[in-house]
């Protein structure tokens, strides 16, 4: 397989920067980072993780501080919290994705934005025997309405979205989550969705948490984020208390 070069990432780059909108650093490279860059606290992180993860790792980090730059920040490492999340500088959000060619990060103030989750992967079907592993009982009645040979992808996207959610929530209520505990509503344009967390057993998940997510399918890549604001009118969302799939329009 051929990798994308540089000119490849640019493109997805300025692609995602004018989706996000402005005030986000958003970064695209490759994964063959040079771990010798790494910061000491970065570096303490890898332990004896092998040499593709090291490299992984460099090439996330190294991208986390072009995208400070990019809004104006200065640079500072981005060590490792003992369950491997991300620990940005003070006053900074952020989200770090890999795949098996590509990395992406995003990066914003605090100021501006209460939570920024992204994933990238490679825009390949889900095999039908995993299906059910990544999709809640719903989201696999509405699956069969799709046409057959669009499943897969669909899964993907779902695949995808869900990450996205995952990393978003996380620094915000540190809590573990798995495929079933998020259920997605993908629009008919594939281009956003909505995503409704289940509160489980934990307090401090509202009963009926809902954001609102967009996708970006581009070459062999799709990518999902979730960034919100601290201003929520902004976004122009409306919360809504009770559960159901339209409690934010895409």
């Amino acid at each position: 397989m051929t990798h994308p070069g540089p000119s490849a990432w640019s493109e997805l780059q300025q692609a995602l920067t004018a989706a996000v909108g402005q005030g986000v650093g958003v970064v695209f490279s490759g994964v063959d980072g040079d771990p010798d860059r790494l910061h000491p606290l970065e570096r303490a992180a890898m332990g004896r993780a092998i040499v593709r993860r090291q490299r992984e790792y460099a090439a996330g980090r190294e991208a986390a501080r072009m995208a400070m730059r990019l809004i104006g920040w200065p640079e500072a490492p981005v060590p490792s919290a003992p369950d491997r999340s991300p620990q940005w500088p003070p006053g900074l959000i952020g989200s770090i994705s890999h795949t098996r060619d590509a990395c992406l990060v995003l990066v914003a103030p605090c100021a501006r934005f209460l939570g920024i989750g992204v994933d990238i992967d490679m825009h390949e079907p889900v095999e039908p025997h995993l299906w059910p592993l990544i999709c809640t009982p719903a989201e696999q009645a509405a699956l069969a309405t799709w046409p057959e040979n669009e499943r897969g992808l669909a899964v993907t996207r779902l695949f995808s979205a869900k990450e996205a959610v995952f990393k978003w929530q996380f620094p915000l209520h540190r809590r573990m989550l798995d495929f079933q505990h998020v259920h997605i509503h993908l629009a008919q344009s594939n281009s956003t969705f909505v995503a409704h967390i289940d509160q489980g057993s934990d307090p401090r998940v509202h009963p009926h948490v809902c954001t609102q997510g967009k996708i970006l399918c581009r070459g062999e890549h799709v990518v999902s984020w979730v960034i919100t604001p601290q201003d929520p009118t902004e976004a122009g969302l409306q919360r809504q208390e009770k559960p159901g799939l339209n409690c934010l329009t895409p």
